[in-house]
């Protein structure tokens, strides 16, 4: 009787974790579009008001080199 009682239980759970599905994977869904958003933003602002005009071209330059010659900036 309590085997019966738990595969009751379970097949309820499966039962509602599937017509749920959709809403569980919205969910992640936007908590990595909104992770990301934020993430964009925050490097925006570090990016554009934390670092000096100089700082700014030696990074892009870093990025050019590194795009040029992959093999050297291995790490």
């Amino acid at each position: 009787m309590k085997k019966a009682i738990i595969y009751i239980v379970l097949a309820v759970a499966l039962i509602g974790l599937l017509f749920n599905m959709d809403l569980v994977f919205n969910m992640i869904l936007s908590t990595i579009i909104f992770l990301a958003v934020i993430s964009v933003i925050l490097y925006a602002v570090y990016y554009f008001f934390l670092l000096t005009p100089s700082q700014r071209e030696y990074k892009r330059a870093l990025r050019k080199a590194k795009r040029k010659n992959p093999k050297r900036y291995k790490k």
